[in-house]
C-alpha cells in the first residue's frame, strides 16, 4: 500500500505542478478513491494444504477465522526468494515478505515447489 500511496502522491504532485489547482484537486480526489478501492479489494485470509496419500496436496482457503474452509485451485507462477506469485481460483495474489512470518512463508515455498 505504501508503494501505491507514493505513486498516487507523485501523480497528484505532477498535476498540481503542471496543470494547476483545479486539476490537482480533481486528481487528488480520484487518487484517494482509487487507493480506497485498492485497500478494500486486498484479499485476506488463510491458506491451508491438505496432504493426500499420493503425496499431492489439496488447497483450502478461508477469509477469516470464523469462515469455513473451502477447496480452491491454486497455481504458482512465480516463486522467488522475496516474492511469490499465486493464482487462487484465477485471482492474482502476490505474497511479499511481510505477508506472514518467515517460518510460514518458508514452509509455503517448500509446498509450492511442486506447483511451480
Amino acid at each position: 500500500m505504501v508503494v501505491h500511496l507514493l505513486l498516487a502522491m507523485g501523480v497528484v504532485g505532477l498535476a498540481f505542478g503542471f496543470a494547476g489547482l483545479l486539476v490537482g484537486l480533481i486528481s487528488a480526489m480520484l487518487m484517494g478513491g482509487l487507493l480506497v478501492l485498492v485497500a478494500a479489494g486486498r484479499p485476506r485470509g488463510d491458506l491451508w494444504v491438505i496432504h493426500r496419500a499420493t503425496g499431492e496436496g489439496d488447497w483450502a482457503w478461508r477469509d477469516d477465522a470464523e469462515s469455513p474452509w473451502r477447496s480452491v485451485n491454486l497455481e504458482c507462477d512465480y516463486l522467488g526468494p522475496w516474492l511469490v506469485g499465486l493464482r487462487l481460483d484465477g485471482r492474482r495474489l502476490w505474497l511479499w515478505p511481510d505477508s506472514s512470518d518467515k517460518a510460514s512463508l518458508r514452509a509455503l515455498r517448500r509446498e509450492l515447489l511442486s506447483l511451480s
